[in-house]
């Protein structure tokens, strides 16, 4: 998984970037082969923006927020980004037992 940051008018520190590495790790349990992360951090005024861009094998997710304060705006948008893998991944789930279902038919009509 690469995770790459880009600051817009403003500097990226340490203790931002791991506050979101650790996000990350988490989202990693569910989503499967994460490929690319890209993470933008910009500053107009009091506007603290957070885009996140996350690439998987199978589907791409973005996501973004604005607050005051960039810790906010990142988490809000890392939120906004787990409620789109959740999504996905019941997506997945579904299809998988609605296959299944239709095995056990197929098979019972059979016999």
């Amino acid at each position: 998984m690469k995770v790459i940051f880009t600051g817009r008018h403003v500097e990226v520190s340490e203790a931002l970037k791991a506050f979101a590495q650790e996000r990350f790790d988490k989202m990693a349990s569910y989503l499967d082969d994460i490929i690319d992360i890209h993470v933008t951090l910009s500053v107009e005024k009091h506007r603290h923006q957070a885009e996140v861009s996350v690439k998987t094998r199978l589907s791409d997710f973005l996501a973004s927020a604005e607050t005051d304060d960039m810790y906010a705006s990142l988490s809000q948008a890392l939120d906004k980004l787990e409620t789109q893998a959740h999504k996905q991944a019941g997506k997945r789930q579904a299809a998988t037992k609605s296959i299944d279902k239709e095995k056990v038919v197929l098979t019972t009509e059979e016999a």
